[in-house]
């Protein structure tokens, strides 16, 4: 039986402040660290462009921003071709669409000059710089993507879709399509959402290995790996936000864990290598399938990071650099002891 955590308010938030907890290792210090991060608002540069300018614009866009321009206009708003005299057109269409429009000063707005943002940035990559010295930090590039792309990475550069963030209640939001915006994605469309996506975005790509094939335990060590590197990055942000949760579905985890420990074992999944068994808790979704309501999607990503945790706690001199080294998950598994 599935347990409804009807705990106290002081026992809830006790939960949400040490369930994405820091796995008994401390802050990273990074006052001595030399970086400083600025965030390119290619989405200014082209909304706030004069009509009779387009074309200056694009020549300046390309040299300020170099291939991801191409890539922004080619692959994210999915326009015409660089080269091609038609985009001119295409980016004046766009631009001066009064829902694209509407969205934009929503973002100029609501989230202004993404300064908090910036300061948020530029910690997380102080702090994964002392944790990996040979780490790449990204150029971070803001955009409009028409809601095509909320997070983009690519090997140097870190785009973030702002329009994704200015607010669930926003009226654009109640616009985009039900079947292809459901409730819970629209619920995660807050600014305060940016940057743990963001980073957890980044993270996916440049610290997760090729595991096509995996079976799920693989696929939940690799993923909670991430987890438990985007608690240290972010040490102050709300864990909730970290996991794309609500604060009930990180309540309902907690208050959950044995028995989603318990039916994945019941169901001898744990060294699944269906595709079913694996997407069932690493896809995303308004809930789990097999468990109730009150679940969130992707759990696995917080199994996962359980699985972590309790292994750095156990180990408390392993380093993050030794911790994705290894690449055998039934040892990090020998530290879970689910209650």
């Amino acid at each position: 039986m599935y347990s409804r955590a009807t705990h106290s308010p002081f026992f809830a938030a006790l939960l949400l402040l040490t369930s994405c907890g820091n796995g008994g290792n401390t802050d990273v210090p990074i006052d001595e660290v030399p970086l400083q991060l600025r965030i390119e608002r290619l989405d200014r540069d082209v909304f706030h462009v004069a009509p009779d300018s387009l074309q200056a614009m694009n020549r300046r866009a390309y040299v300020n921003y170099g291939e991801f321009y191409r890539t922004y206009i080619e692959d994210i708003l999915q326009g015409a071709p660089l080269e091609d005299p038609r985009l001119t057109l295409v980016l004046d269409r766009f631009i001066h669409d009064p829902d694209w429009s509407s969205t934009q000063r929503a973002v100029d707005t609501v989230l202004g000059d993404l300064e908090p943002q910036r300061v948020q940035f530029e910690d997380a990559f102080k702090r994964l710089k002392v944790l990996f010295p040979d780490s790449l930090t990204p150029r971070i590039i803001a955009f409009n993507s028409g809601y095509n792309f909320g997070i983009y990475p690519t090997d140097s550069v870190l785009g973030i879709g702002v329009e994704w963030f200015i607010g669930k209640d926003h009226p654009v939001i109640s616009y985009l399509a039900p079947d292809a915006f459901p409730q819970y994605v629209k619920d995660r469309m807050l600014p305060e959402m940016l940057v743990p996506s963001a980073v957890k975005g980044w993270l996916l790509v440049h610290f997760t290995h090729d595991i096509s094939g995996a079976d799920l335990l693989t696929n939940l060590v690799e993923t909670g790996k991430v987890m438990a590197l985007l608690d240290r990055l972010l040490p102050g942000t709300d864990p909730a936000l970290k996991f794309a949760f609500s604060k009930e579905q990180l309540v309902w985890c907690e208050a959950n864990e044995y028995n989603l420990w318990k039916d994945i074992v019941t169901k001898e999944q744990l060294y699944s290598k269906k595709s079913e068994d694996i997407s069932r808790l690493m896809n995303d979704g308004p809930f789990t399938a097999g468990f109730p309501r009150e679940s969130p999607g992707h759990i696995g990503e917080w199994l996962g990071y359980r699985m972590v945790t309790a292994y750095m706690a156990e180990n408390p001199k392993t380093t993050f650099e030794q911790l994705f080294a290894l690449d055998d998950p039934t040892v990090i598994l020998k530290s879970y002891k689910p209650r």
